[in-house]
C-alpha cells in the first residue's frame, strides 16, 4: 500500500529474518554480513540462514555453536512424572484449556508446540499448582496437584517466559535469594551456587545487575534459579523466546544434561519447530485443545513424511475444518439475517448500559469479598472513625480554669467571685497574690482566665459608682478566647441584674423578658453538629484509603 515506506526490524528469529528483503547480521556489536537472505546463505555455502549465521561468527570466539547431539533417553519402565486427565480451565464463558490429557515419563523432554494464546501457559500453571483447574485432575509423581501446595512447588522448578528474576539485584544476589526462599541448608547453599555458576557460565556476571546482563546470560541465570533446589520436574514456558540460535543451543545443552544425566523431567513449551523437533515427545496444541501427541518424527510421518511445521499445519487445518463443518449451519443464518436492533441503535444508547454497570459492581464486590483487610477496614474502620470523629473531637468550651486577684476582699467582691463559681463553664483555681503571679500562670497555661478586682470595689459599689473589673483571657486560641469572652460577659451581665433586683431598681418579674435560644441545637453542644457531618467526611476518606491500600 505504501511502497515508499522502509521498515527496519530487529529480530533474533531466523525464520522471520528469512522473509526480509535485506539483512544485516550482527554479533557482539559488529556487522558480520550484509545482503539478502539468499546472498548470505550462498556466501557461507549454507542450506539455512541459521547455519549461515553460525558460520559467520568469528572463529576465535567462544560463542561459535557446537554440534548439539541429544543422546537417546534411557528407558524408565514407564515411570510417570506427570499425568493430566481432562484438564479444563474456564475464565467466565471463555475456555482457555479444553479437556487436555497426556502423560510424561520421568527424565523425558516433553514439548508443548503451539501458537501464542493457545493455552500452553495456562496448562503449565495448572500442572504447577499456580492455577486451579475448572475440571479434570493432574498428578505429579503419583500425588494429586493442589493449587497453592508448597510440597508440589518444592518438587517443581518453573521458568516463565519473562524470567522470574529480580532486576534490581545482582546475579549473585538472585541466586542467594532463591536459595533462601527454598530453605536450602546453609552449608549446601554456597556449594550449590558455586556449582550452578560454573555449570551455566555465570562467573563473569556475578556482580552485575540482572537487568544489565545480555539476554542469553539472563536466560541461563533464570534456569539456574529454577533448579537451585534440585527439583525433579522442570517446567519451562517458552524460555528461548527472543534469544539468538547460539544462546538457544547452549541452553539446550544444559537441558539435555539435566534430562540425561540427572534424570530431571523437562516440560517445555515453544513455538520453534526446530526446537520442538529436539524433544523426545511433543504435544501439538491449538485453541486450547491437544491435536496430537507423539514423537516428532512419528507425527511428521503420520502426515505424509514432510517437515514438522507442515505436519503441524495439517493437524490445525484438519481440526479447524471439522469445527467449521459442525458450526456452519449455525453461523450461516446469523450472517444472512440482518440485526435490526443493532442497525437502528444510536451511538448514545451504548454510553450507559445497566448490564455493564451490574457487571462492574459484581466484579468490585468479588474483589472486596476476597480481600478481608479491605473489607474489615471498610466496615470496622468506618465504625471506629465514626466514634473517634463524633465523640473524640469537640468544639465545646467548658470547665475553664480561672483564678481571681482579689485586692478588695469585701463581701461584694466575694459575691462577684461566687457568680463565676456558680457557672458550669468555669472551674476555680487558687487565688492569685500579685500581678506577676497572674501573668506567670497565664504564660504557663495553668489558667485561661484571670479576674482582677481592684481595691475599694465594694465601697464604690455601695456608693452607686461604677467600679471596673479586669478580665485577662488567654488568646493563644482565638476561637476559644472569643467564646470565653462571651461567657464572662454573660456572667457579668447576670450578676449586674441580680444586684439591680436586690436594690429595687429592677423588678424580679419584669413585664417583658427576652432570652436567647438556639434552634436545632438548643444546648449548643458540638456533638450534635459533629456526628451528622462525619458520614460525609468518611465518604471522602475511606474510598481514597482503600484505593491506596489496593495500589500498594
Amino acid at each position: 500500500q505504501r511502497p515508499q515506506m522502509s521498515v527496519l526490524v530487529s529480530t533474533a528469529y531466523m525464520d522471520e529474518a528469512n522473509r526480509f528483503d535485506w539483512l544485516i547480521a550482527m554479533h557482539a556489536g559488529k556487522v558480520l554480513a550484509i545482503g539478502s537472505p539468499s546472498q548470505i546463505k550462498s556466501q557461507t555455502h549454507s542450506d539455512s540462514l541459521e547455519a549461515a549465521f553460525v558460520s559467520l561468527l568469528p572463529g576465535s570466539t567462544d560463542d561459535r555453536q557446537s554440534n548439539l547431539r541429544i543422546p537417546p533417553r534411557p528407558t524408565n519402565a514407564g515411570e510417570l512424572a506427570i499425568r493430566a486427565e481432562g484438564l479444563t480451565r474456564r475464565f467466565g464463558s471463555f475456555v482457555a484449556v479444553d479437556n487436555v490429557s497426556f502423560e510424561i515419563e520421568r527424565g523425558e523432554i516433553f514439548g508443548f508446540l503451539g501458537s501464542n494464546g493457545c493455552g500452553k501457559t495456562t496448562t503449565m500453571k495448572m500442572l504447577t499448582g499456580l492455577l486451579p483447574p475448572s475440571e479434570g485432575r493432574a498428578s505429579l509423581f503419583g500425588k494429586a496437584v493442589e493449587a497453592g501446595s508448597l510440597d508440589v512447588r518444592r518438587r517443581v522448578g518453573y521458568m516463565s517466559q519473562s524470567f522470574s528474576l529480580y532486576s534490581e539485584l545482582t546475579v549473585r544476589q538472585n541466586l542467594w535469594l532463591h536459595a533462601r526462599l527454598f530453605h536450602l541448608p546453609w552449608k549446601l547453599r554456597r556449594s550449590r551456587i558455586e556449582q550452578l555458576t560454573k555449570q551455566f557460565g555465570l562467573e563473569s556476571s556475578l556482580d552485575q545487575l540482572a537487568a544489565q546482563i545480555p539476554l542469553g546470560v539472563r536466560q541461563r541465570l533464570s534456569l539456574a534459579v529454577a533448579i537451585i533446589h534440585q527439583p525433579e520436574m522442570l517446567i519451562l514456558d517458552e524460555p528461548t523466546s527472543g534469544v539468538d540460535p547460539v544462546a538457544r543451543d547452549r541452553f539446550w545443552e544444559l537441558l539435555v544434561g539435566l534430562s540425561r544425566e540427572e534424570r530431571v523431567t523437562i516440560f517445555i513449551s515453544t513455538h520453534f519447530m526446530n526446537e520442538a523437533a529436539r524433544c523426545d515427545r511433543i504435544s501439538l496444541m491449538h485453541a486450547g485443545k491437544v491435536l496430537a501427541c507423539d514423537a516428532p518424527d512419528k507425527l511428521s510421518a503420520a502426515r505424509g513424511g514432510g517437515s514438522l511445521e507442515q505436519a503441524f499445519i495439517a493437524y490445525i487445518q484438519t481440526a479447524e475444518g471439522s469445527e467449521s463443518d459442525t458450526s456452519a449451519s449455525h453461523l450461516r443464518p446469523a450472517t444472512l439475517a440482518p440485526n435490526s436492533e443493532t442497525s437502528s441503535a444510536s451511538p448514545a444508547a451504548s454510553l450507559f448500559r445497566l448490564q455493564r454497570a451490574l457487571a462492574y459492581s459484581h466484579r468490585e464486590s468479588l474483589e472486596i469479598l476476597r480481600d478481608p483487610v479491605r473489607l474489615g477496614f471498610a466496615f470496622i474502620g468506618s465504625a471506629l472513625l465514626m466514634l473517634v470523629f463524633g465523640f473524640g473531637i469537640t468544639m465545646d468550651v467548658n470547665k475553664i480554669d480561672f483564678a481571681v486577684l482579689d485586692q478588695d476582699r469585701s463581701p461584694q467582691s466575694r459575691d462577684y467571685i461566687g457568680a463565676l463559681i456558680g457557672s458550669n463553664y468555669f472551674r476555680q483555681q487558687p487565688l492569685l497574690y500579685s500581678q506577676d503571679d497572674l501573668e506567670r500562670q497565664l504564660k504557663e497555661d495553668r489558667i485561661s482566665l484571670a479576674i482582677e478586682i481592684p481595691p475599694n470595689f465594694g465601697r464604690e459599689l455601695r456608693r452607686g459608682t461604677r467600679p471596673q473589673v479586669s478580665a485577662w483571657i488567654d488568646g493563644s486560641n482565638p476561637s476559644r478566647a472569643s467564646t470565653v469572652e462571651g461567657y464572662v460577659q454573660g456572667v457579668h451581665a447576670s450578676h449586674l441584674r441580680d444586684l439591680a433586683i436586690k436594690s429595687g431598681q429592677l423588678s424580679a418579674r419584669p413585664d417583658l423578658r427576652i432570652e436567647q435560644r438556639f434552634r436545632y441545637n438548643p444546648t449548643f453542644q458540638s456533638v450534635y453538629a459533629m456526628v451528622p457531618s462525619v458520614p460525609a467526611i468518611l465518604l471522602v476518606l475511606i474510598p481514597s484509603i482503600l484505593m491506596a491500600v489496593s495500589v500498594v
